[in-house]
């Protein structure tokens, strides 16, 4: 009897969610930690190796999207382990911004740079606070970084070639209204809304 053979988006489907449900078990069982997000990291990365599933083609920037395009690959029923992949071009960039949920960002092709920030001020100001920047690293093929919910970053897309990154989140970003865009010149904070290209 022969074997059936399943399509690339069968396959895709099918790796996303043997993904998903193994970062759940590691969540589930060790909690959010810094050792349990490269777990999680890890297992983002070794996903990305599937190129003839993710790759920049399969997923561009779309007309009409500016420099990047988010496609949501998977969400469960609460808006929780929410999977992204990430399409970018050169010039795309965002503001030094928290999450308030933790994040795992794992490249596929491309480059893009991270900065990290502290917090400097006490929080006890609405709309007020100061960061400096301590940090910087290079998400590309093979590499990726974690952040708890609290952590603070920028991303900046410098390379001329196309950036595809997976993002993995505990939860939505459409479902994160008190995430916070500083503004280091001003030290002031704002709350930042989803990007409004993300395609299901």
């Amino acid at each position: 009897m022969a074997t059936a053979v399943l399509s690339l988006n069968e396959q895709r489907k099918t790796e996303i969610n043997g993904c998903v449900k193994d970062i759940r078990a590691m969540i589930s069982s060790d909690g959010v930690t810094p050792s349990t997000l490269s777990e999680v990291r890890a297992r983002l990365l070794e996903l990305a190796t599937r190129h003839d599933l993710f790759n920049s083609k399969i997923f561009p920037v779309q007309i009409g999207d500016n420099t990047s395009s988010l496609y949501l690959l998977s969400e469960d029923d609460k808006h929780e382990y929410a999977f992204y992949a990430v399409s970018e071009k050169q010039g795309n960039m965002s503001p030094p911004h928290d999450h308030t949920t933790w994040a795992v960002i794992a490249g596929i092709e491309g480059e893009e740079l991270n900065k990290f920030y502290r917090r400097l001020d006490n929080g006890e100001s609405l709309g007020q606070a100061q960061i400096c920047e301590f940090h910087s690293e290079i998400v590309g093929a093979g590499t990726g970084v974690t952040l708890m919910p609290e952590d603070i970053h920028s991303i900046h897309c410098l390379v001329d070639q196309p950036t595809l990154n997976f993002h993995f989140y505990g939860r939505s970003i459409e479902h994160l209204p008190h995430r916070k865009a500083f503004n280091m010149a001003d030290g002031t904070y704002k709350y930042f809304p989803a990007n409004p290209h993300i395609h299901k």
